[in-house]
Order: C-alpha cells, then structure tokens, then sequence
C-alpha cells in the first residue's frame, strides 16, 4: 500500500509523528536536560577538587629506576621527577611531579597519543609515525620555544621503549585540548568524559606548561608508567 502524505490549508504538520508520541519525546527532552543542569555542575565540580591520585607502585617503579640510571651517570644532575600513571583515565590528573629535593609534588592532566586509545592509554609504541605514547623512563634536556609555544626536549633512556623520543619529536607541549571544558565538551557529544589525544607528546593544559617548565628543563626526568595496581595513593 503506498503512503500518502496529507495536505491542510494553514496546517504545516505529519500526521504520523503522534504515533511517536511527540508530547512523550518532548517529556523525556526535557529530563534530560534538567539531568544535564543537575550533574553538569557536579561533574565540574569533581573534576576541579580531583586531587591527582596515581598508583604507589607507579612511583616506586619510577623512583627505581631514576636511581638505577642515577649510578650509571654520576654526573648527571637530578632535581625532579614527574610520574604519569596511564592506568587512569585522562580526565584525571595523571601526571605528579615530584621535586626530590624538598619532596613537594603537584598533580596535573596530561595527554596521550590518539592512536593509544580513547579515554585510557591502552596501546604504547617506539615507532615512529605510530602516534602512539611511549612508556619508561625520559631525560628532560632543555625547554624551547617552538609551534606550540614553551616546550621540552627529551632523551628517551629505554632502548626498546622509548629510544626514538628525540627522532620521533616527542616533547612535553600544551594545548587547548588539557581542559574541564573540553572533558566536558566530549562528555555532551558522545565521547566520553577525556581530554583530547597528541601524536604522542606529553601535553599538558596551557596554564600548567610554564610551572612544570620551571620544575623539570633543569636536571628533570619523565616516567611514564602503566600497571594495574588497585588502589591510587598520592606519592
């Protein structure tokens, strides 16, 4: 039987769209928006207080092996480590960076490779042009101005993990894409609650470049870890 739509004089409308109940869909519209004014707010809220909690066991893995390569190179100068934990997901604060000498540390969002997974860093890579994150241990060997505006050089210190850093420009750069709202922004279009993705680079939020900059180009290392520890403790 063939369907014909039908036409009234001053009546811009189908007449098969009650038999969707539009009155039913306008309801559930509006329950979802006032579930998006009610948890919006708390979702910011949280991820504003979140405290940047990584595993112990990222820290004493890295911790080990910075000692390790501290007794291979006595003349190397070590001030500061900073540790990513990419068993959490990259709407935490991921990244601690740690000054060895005093011991105080702060807890930032960092960013993975795209091509290492979506909300988690699943996938790692030595590779380049695999845009994927490398893992182990990296010497930071000095800050640069370069497209992204303040950076930092590193020197991949593990031969089968990380070795390519420099050839595969991996750096420490900020971007837009380290942000509550852009978290938000993927939450609302259906791609979950994470920052955007590098082409394997450690990207951090604008605002946190200059300070880790200032903790890590002199005498700073990078360990990028990933495990599966179960219970997050602040170093």
């Amino acid at each position: 039987m063939a369907f014909t739509l039908k036409s009234h004089p001053g009546r811009n409308y189908i007449p098969f769209m009650n038999a969707f109940g539009l009155k039913k869909v306008t309801q559930v519209v509006k329950l979802l928006l006032v579930m998006l004014l009610v948890f919006l707010p708390i979702g910011t809220a949280g991820l504003i207080r979140d405290a940047g909690k990584i595993h112990a066991a990222a820290v004493t893995e890295a911790m080990a092996e910075l000692a390790r390569y501290g007794i291979q190179h006595p003349e190397t100068e070590i001030r500061s480590l900073a540790v990513v934990d990419y068993s959490l997901p990259s709407f935490m604060k991921r990244m601690t960076v740690i000054d060895l000498r005093s011991g105080r540390s702060t807890s930032l969002r960092v960013a993975h490779g795209k091509k290492s997974g979506e909300q988690y860093a699943e996938h790692f890579s030595n590779v380049p042009e695999s845009n994927m994150s490398s893992l182990g241990l990296f010497r930071v060997t000095r800050a640069y101005h370069g497209d992204h505006g303040l950076a930092l050089r590193l020197d991949g210190l593990d031969s089968l993990r990380n070795a390519n850093a420099d050839t595969r420009d991996i750096v420490v750069h900020s971007a837009d894409y380290v942000s509550i709202p852009y978290i938000l922004l993927n939450l609302l279009t259906g791609n979950g609650p994470r920052i955007g993705r590098s082409n394997g680079c450690f990207v951090v939020a604008r605002c946190d470049i200059a300070p880790v900059a200032d903790k890590l180009a002199r005498g700073g290392f990078i360990y990028a870890w990933k495990g599966g520890a179960t219970k997050p403790e602040k170093p």
